[in-house]
């Protein structure tokens, strides 16, 4: 089979590539699926748009080791399904949970055969986000993590590894997907025909001026899914962790250190917290409630911190609130990982931080079916590119989880429905481009760096916390006034910038009007008109768009 092929420069596509499996992203999700379908004898190409490590959520630099969840035997992978259902809140394929809970064992002992080392939660007191009990580990060694990813791809020959290229369409005949297009380092179009696709190329953290992004998470694969009819659920669900503004910006705090009771003031060293909290709370009942999750929570006592950074930032007493931990309290084998990230920091755990919500992951994407692939035919995703598998509040460990059960399962599906296939180059791949990318009328052409702070912008004032209608249709509408116009910068240096801002304006209105349809708060999705959570409103919402329009609506089975 043919990888790479120069074509004249008179053509759109510099170059064309093929293979049975193209898997898009190299984060923990799709180095996963790309080694399974390697395994399964299938010629795999994996785009990154940059190396291994270097990007993606899953090699996060500005945090402690990750952990990860996993049952220890049958009996308890059902108990595990169980506690993953019922922590979600609803708005979830419970299918999908038990499959996670299932295949966690067996990923574990993957990672741990493989050299991957970790310290159980139990042996640290450490019970995960939203969880019951302590179960899983901590990673312990990031560096160990990415040299086994690495390892994993090298040993496999049938894996083509192109880093510095950014996927930024899909190519579709009849519904089912053959292949997409890229853009290469010298901003020229690549064209690659595939028997099967893995969209794992992250979700859409970098829409927000404060996200824990690590590379360009704009939340591409919704909008090249979605343009094509494809349905996506879940995305109002968006996780907001507490993040560093000061010292140093976007360093996931430990929540567990809440548990020793810091002191908390505003940017003017103002005590202030209690006049966010319901009469009859403490501050200590606050940070205790928080002390059992990092995520925002509207289920939780633990919301009025975020109440309070959000409202002291915009009384204008400074961005976040300031934590002061008492250094003595906050050691031992619990705060171990904890203190030797902030050495390499340069910081101690007695620093004071200030923090303040940031965008850290993203709990819906793609709609997966039973059989891993989406709605549309030879289209599979994985990782936070894929939705229906979180709802409102996801556990923590089950991320990182997910990249390697849900990455194993899209890698073996994607790989058995190419097996039977022959492989199809679309022969109207550069009309279909024109048409796809074609600049609107409306608003004036801005430049990808100028679009994208008011994307930034926008998502930050209206898509945050506090979301009401007013301010989402507001934002929707701000929106639709940019323009940006990728097909006229074919060919410059930064012209993967342009698609990639073209696709994040469209993920963002995606974002807006599934926050628009759910009217209620529930777990990460707050609704300042809506306040309490609505019983009527327990399943996935999904959208889409229709001939270049957004539209949406209830998922009334789960698929």
């Amino acid at each position: 089979m043919e990888y790479f092929s120069n074509l004249s420069s008179e053509k759109m596509f510099s170059t064309r590539m093929s293979c049975d499996v193209l898997v898009v992203g190299n984060g923990g999700a799709g180095i996963r699926a790309a080694v399974t379908a390697a395994d399964l004898e299938q010629e795999v190409v994996l785009l990154g748009e940059s190396m291994v490590g270097k990007a993606g959520s899953t090699f996060y630099p500005l945090s402690h080791e990750w952990g990860m969840l996993y049952a220890v035997d049958e009996e308890d992978a059902e108990r595990f399904g169980e506690e993953i259902i019922s922590a979600s809140g609803g708005c979830m394929n419970e299918k999908l949970a038990r499959k996670l809970a299932e295949g966690s064992a067996r990923a574990f002992r993957r990672l741990q055969e493989g050299g991957v080392p970790f310290v159980p939660m139990k042996e640290v007191g450490i019970t995960g986000c939203f969880g019951r009990e302590p179960r899983g580990a901590f990673l312990k060694d990031m560096g160990a993590f990415i040299q086994f990813s690495e390892c994993e791809m090298e040993r496999r020959k049938n894996i083509h590894f192109c880093s510095g290229m950014t996927v930024v369409s899909l190519l579709v005949h009849e519904n089912r997907c053959c292949g997409a297009v890229a853009v290469d380092e010298g901003g020229e179009l690549v064209q690659i025909s595939a028997k099967a696709v893995v969209l794992a190329c992250g979700g859409g953290e970098g829409l927000y001026e404060y996200g824990a992004s690590f590379g360009h998470l704009y939340g591409g694969a919704y909008a090249m899914a979605a343009r094509h009819g494809v349905r996506l659920v879940n995305l109002e669900f968006i996780q907001f962790v507490h993040g560093s503004v000061m010292p140093g910006r976007g360093i996931n705090y430990y929540p567990f250190s809440y548990v020793e009771l810091p002191k908390v003031e505003n940017g003017k060293g103002e005590s202030c917290l209690s006049k966010y909290l319901p009469e009859g709370m403490t501050e200590e009942e606050c940070l205790l409630a928080h002390a059992a999750h990092g995520p925002f929570s509207t289920d939780s006592k633990g919301k009025y911190l975020e109440y309070a950074m959000v409202g002291e930032a915009e009384a204008g007493n400074g961005t976040g609130l300031v934590f002061s931990p008492d250094a003595s309290k906050v050691s031992g084998k619990r705060y171990a990982l904890w203190e030797a990230f902030l050495k390499r920091m340069g910081m101690d755990t007695g620093t004071p931080m200030a923090l303040y919500p940031f965008a850290q992951g993203f709990n819906g994407g793609i709609l997966l079916h039973g059989d891993m692939m989406t709605d549309m035919e030879g289209l599979y995703a994985c990782g936070e590119s894929a939705g229906g598998c979180h709802g409102p509040n996801r556990m923590g460990g089950l991320c990182i989880l997910a990249t390697q059960v849900f990455g194993e399962a899209a890698g073996k599906a994607a790989a058995e429905y190419a097996a039977a296939r022959e492989l199809w180059q679309h022969p109207g791949a550069e009309e279909l481009i024109k048409k796809e990318f074609g600049c609107p009328d409306r608003g004036e052409e801005g430049q990808p760096l100028e679009i994208m702070k008011k994307v930034r912008g926008i998502m930050q004032k209206y898509a945050c916390l506090h979301r009401n209608e007013e301010g989402l249709k507001s934002a929707m509408e701000k929106l639709e006034a940019l323009r940006i116009n990728p097909m006229a910068n074919r060919g410059k240096k930064d012209t993967a910038e342009y698609f990639r801002v073209y696709n994040a304006v469209q993920a963002a209105g995606l974002i807006l009007y599934s926050m628009r349809q759910r009217k209620e708060s529930r777990g990460c999705h707050d609704r300042s008109d809506y306040r309490v959570r609505d019983g009527r409103q327990e399943k996935m919402n999904w959208v889409t768009m229709e001939n270049g329009k957004i539209t949406g609506g209830v998922l009334d089975e789960e698929p």
